[in-house]
């Protein structure tokens, strides 16, 4: 993922956040089980192991699961596009227009894979982890948290392509937010830039699309049938276990039990602010003729400017309206050294970001692209400038990083995320804060 600062965009159509926030990237390939007869699906797709899972993200007010995607292959090591001009890159590989019919959350060769197609009509492997997951973010046992899904990240290289498609993938996306009972979407495309070089398309006409036909989707789509969905999935969920043989639904009944509850508990709720966030980088807003003024003393300095500098002055001020969040890359930095002030200030001075919707993001430990870590003593610091002068918060990826691939950040990111907390307060963004049964923390399930 594009892991980066969280800002949020005012407009006609956002609605106000109060309150300050910790959000988490999710990273749904740690701790799951990729196995379990009795969650229907059988984790095709991976579902969290609920002890840790709930350990890891108690310190969050909202979480963002990462990640669904428009490829139907996953390429983490590839970089750059073949099909561009302008490819310089060794690792690059093709970046194919989307196919227009499939969201995937695995290469589409594997069994399960498709999150949802134009045909979906009930629950498929990859929406039951994504709505276990948001069922024990809403239940867990210290109170609701806000959770959404993310579209894209690194390893996804399919582009958009046209508006066509753009209107295609906001309605699928809808229904995911739907299916899923998430709280909104969040928009991790990684690549624009690259994808804008290509002959014939016009990235950034499709991605703005697709940010406003979101907002569209949620309002006239998703929130007028909120609740009659829920009802209808506590009616659904029983048929499905009254039609399981006897032994089956012994094994099964605390699964449904839960999500009959959660079910409920959702249409009882008020239909909550559907919220539209996107992920870009730290260098999407710079002054012109002065593009590294967020370098430290003492930094390297590149001698060629980033291909994607002020990528957000072709995104914010045609979707600006339709989008609530913003999260700015400020790590995977290479040798860079950034001043996480003076960043924060070119996204209000230059793009015009209200400071009160923009959450700053870290990442503890080891990095990609030869990044380091500025240091827990600086992410406090920034944390307490962000509190004291108004700022939304801050976020960290991840919530739940590889023991294998970031071995000093799975003690970091805890302790990181446990930090921010006690200095942002957290509390609910949008509205207030809705009412769930509190789950097991060991199970996950409804307490015995």
């Amino acid at each position: 993922m594009a892991k980066v600062f969280a800002l949020l965009i005012a407009g006609s159509m956002v609605t106000p956040s109060t309150g300050s926030e910790v959000l988490g990237y999710l990273e749904d390939w740690v701790n799951v089980k990729w196995w379990d007869n009795n969650i229907p699906g059988n984790c095709e797709m991976g579902c969290f192991e609920p002890k840790p899972y709930l350990t890891s993200v108690k310190p969050y007010s909202s979480l963002n699961y990462g990640f669904t995607l428009l490829s139907e292959r996953l390429a983490p090591s590839q970089d750059g596009c073949t099909n561009s001009p302008n490819n310089t890159k060794k690792a690059a590989g093709p970046c194919p227009v989307w196919d227009g019919t499939s969201i995937w959350m695995a290469n589409s060769s594997k069994p399960g894979a498709a999150l949802i197609t134009e045909s979906t009509t009930s629950m498929t492997p990859g929406m039951v982890s994504i709505r276990e997951a948001s069922r024990m973010a809403k239940m867990h046992p210290d109170g609701p948290k806000r959770f959404k899904v993310t579209l894209g990240g690194w390893s996804d290289y399919a582009r958009i392509g046209n508006v066509a498609n753009a209107q295609k993938v906001a309605k699928l996306l809808a229904q995911v937010t739907l299916w899923t009972f998430a709280d909104g979407i969040d928009i991790d495309m990684e690549h624009l830039t690259p994808y804008s070089t290509i002959p014939g398309d016009d990235e950034f006409e499709a991605f703005t699309t697709l940010l406003n036909s979101i907002k569209k989707e949620f309002k006239e789509t998703v929130e007028p049938q909120w609740k009659s969905f829920a009802t209808g999935q506590v009616s659904s969920l029983q048929s499905a276990f009254n039609a399981l043989p006897g032994w089956q639904q012994a094994a099964m009944k605390p699964y449904y039990d839960a999500n009959i509850k959660f079910a409920q508990e959702v249409a009882s709720n008020d239909v909550p602010h559907l919220e539209l966030s996107y992920t870009t980088r730290f260098n999407a807003f710079v002054p012109e003729g002065n593009p590294y003024n967020y370098l430290l003393p003492g930094s390297v300095v590149p001698n060629t400017t980033f291909a994607t500098d002020n990528e957000g002055r072709k995104v914010y001020p045609t979707a600006g309206d339709s989008i609530d969040t913003v999260n700015v890359m400020i790590y995977d930095a290479g040798p860079l050294k950034i001043n996480f002030t003076t960043i924060m200030q070119n996204f209000v001075t230059i793009g015009k970001v209200p400071k009160e919707k923009l959450n700053v993001g870290f990442e503890p430990g080891e990095q990609a692209a030869g990044g380091i870590w500025e240091g827990m003593d600086a992410d406090k610091k920034t944390a307490h400038y962000v509190k004291s002068n108004g700022y939304l918060g801050c976020f960290i990826w991840s919530v739940n990083p590889s023991p294998i691939t970031n071995p000093n950040g799975t003690v970091l990111a805890p302790e990181l995320a446990n930090n921010l907390n006690t200095i942002l307060q957290p509390t609910w963004r949008f509205g207030t804060p809705p009412t769930f049964t509190k789950c097991d923390p060991s199970t996950g399930y409804l307490p015995q």
